[in-house]
């Protein structure tokens, strides 16, 4: 009779996912524990059927992660988490990157359907009625990150609480004697960072009786630093009387805007004050250090993980997860 995993692992002193993940030939795992595992494979002469049991289950022991830009700190924390999480469970990872591209999105979310994966995480961006249709229709475990669409299909997410974050941001400036504030943010398509942020920003405004000014605010920008320096540029030309502080709704657009200032002549933060949202890896090391907000990235990749498992094999599980935040102080703010 042919040995089994449950064997192996006995046989190995190990736990079944570890010698599944040795299998995979996943990283994550010590020289130890695969060196176990591969004597007693050799000394049994056990050969993993893994194509039969693909076949015969109709899906594979693979997760697809669909994310939409694949060379920013934000996506490869998360995917940290979600490989400790799926390694960890005997799972191996088939990673898309979009580059932004709705059509590639859709592209994806069939493809993975045809490789069989147990289940997708989707990093959603903008999301359409083709992304509905498609979703629906591909009948797989899906759980969606960065986008609240229960309202739109029956798939659970795990989002950031977007809208508080922004308010707490700006009132934070405002907290520093700020009433001319500027807003960097991205399309409205976007609608966690480019509506829900925005709206906070208003919000807080609306809050402490400040005036929301048309010259202070720039919405054309993609998240890259280059457009964060364009919307500086624009809001200070634009501008009859300068504002005294930027809120920019990441923290490429934030290192944009200081770097236009810069070359301006401006001082960050004696002339005018920036945060952003995100603290991406650069934030710390830049000069002036910046103040924004941190999510825990790597978290939400676990928490989404977590959830699709459940998914998966059938088990209750949340229909949303609104991760937390916290404010973190560096030095690019000034009182007045």
């Amino acid at each position: 009779m042919a040995i089994t995993i449950k064997e192996i692992a006995k046989l190995s002193g190990v736990s079944k996912s570890t010698v599944s993940r040795v299998i995979n030939n996943a990283e994550s795992v010590s020289d130890k524990a695969r060196s176990k595992v591969q004597k007693v494979i050799e000394e049994t002469g056990y050969i993993p059927n893994s194509i039969a049991k693909d076949l015969k289950k109709n899906s594979t022991d693979s997760i697809g992660i669909i994310i939409p830009r694949i060379n920013t700190n934000t996506i490869s924390s998360a995917v940290e988490g979600i490989s400790n999480i799926m390694y960890d469970n005997g799972y191996s990872l088939l990673l898309t990157n979009t580059r932004l591209d709705i059509k590639e999105e859709i592209k994806y979310l069939e493809l993975l359907k045809e490789k069989r994966v147990s289940g997708i995480l989707f990093f959603a961006t903008e999301v359409t009625q083709k992304h509905i249709e498609t979703l629906n229709k591909i009948n797989l475990p899906i759980v969606v990150l960065g986008q609240d669409i229960s309202d739109m299909v029956n798939f659970p997410s795990v989002i950031h609480d977007d809208f508080n974050s922004a308010k707490d941001i700006v009132e934070y400036l405002i907290g520093y004697g700020h009433q001319r504030i500027a807003y960097i943010g991205v399309h409205e398509k976007d609608v966690a960072v480019g509506q829900l942020r925005k709206k906070g920003y208003e919000e807080a405004l609306k809050n402490n009786d400040l005036e929301l000014k048309e010259e202070y605010i720039y919405t054309k920008s993609d998240f890259s630093i280059s457009s964060g320096y364009e919307g500086m540029k624009k809001i200070v030309k634009n501008s009859k009387e300068l504002p005294t502080a930027v809120f920019a709704v990441t923290d490429s657009l934030a290192i944009g805007a200081i770097k236009y200032l810069k070359d301006s002549g401006y001082k960050v933060p004696e002339d005018i004050s920036v945060v952003g949202i995100g603290n991406s890896d650069i934030s710390s090391w830049m000069t002036p250090e910046l103040t924004t907000v941190d999510y825990d990235h790597l978290k939400s990749g676990e928490e989404a993980s977590e959830l699709l498992l459940k998914y998966i094999n059938g088990d209750e599980f949340e229909d949303k997860l609104i991760m937390d935040y916290h404010i973190v102080e560096r030095n690019s703010v000034k009182k007045i």
